[in-house]
Order: C-alpha cells, then structure tokens, then sequence
C-alpha cells in the first residue's frame, strides 16, 4: 500500500516533462493540478521567483511507497525543465474512499 504523498510543485509549462519523467520511475497514478499563489512565495526564493501579486502554477501529486521518494524526486530534478521545482513528501496515516 502506497505510504507517501509526494507533492511537487512547478510552473505549468514544466509540468508534462516532469510528469513523463515520474513516469518512467512509478507507474502510480499522477493528479495535476493549477494552483494560483497569492501574496509572497516562499522566503528563500530568489528575487526573480519572489511572488508578490499572483502566481500561476502547477502542482503534481502521487501516492507512492516511501522507498522511491528519492528516485523520483531525481527523476523530477534531472529531467529537462525551465525552472525550479519546490517538493515535499507526507505520510499517509490512514485513507480510503467513501461510496
């Protein structure tokens, strides 16, 4: 059973290349999602990435077993996209689906 979500989060136009990268790593299912940031991203961005109106994003989802976390997170790193990428990895504590 997958245990970690994995979160990453980049500019749209970088998304179908990470995406396809992860792909190659898990075959989990992959969840897309625009996200507009509003007000200031995050502290430690550099002074062409600091948001202080509105950001348009995209941030890529998957539930994977914590043993590949790595992998893919280097998957997401080396593969040929334009800019950053900011991730995080959560633990699943409990899930499951409501009919």
């Amino acid at each position: 059973m997958p245990d970690t979500m994995l979160s990453l989060h980049c500019a749209t136009a970088d998304a179908e290349i990470i995406a396809a990268a992860l792909r190659t790593i898990s075959t989990a299912p992959i969840h897309m999602h625009n996200e507009a940031v509003l007000g200031r991203d995050f502290a430690d961005a550099g002074l062409g990435e600091q948001v202080t109106g509105q950001l348009r994003r995209t941030c890529i989802e998957l539930l994977v077993e914590d043993a590949i976390v790595d992998s893919l997170v280097e998957a997401a790193r080396t593969c040929r996209r334009r800019l950053p990428v900011r991730w995080h990895a959560v633990s699943i504590t409990a899930q499951g689906r409501l009919a």
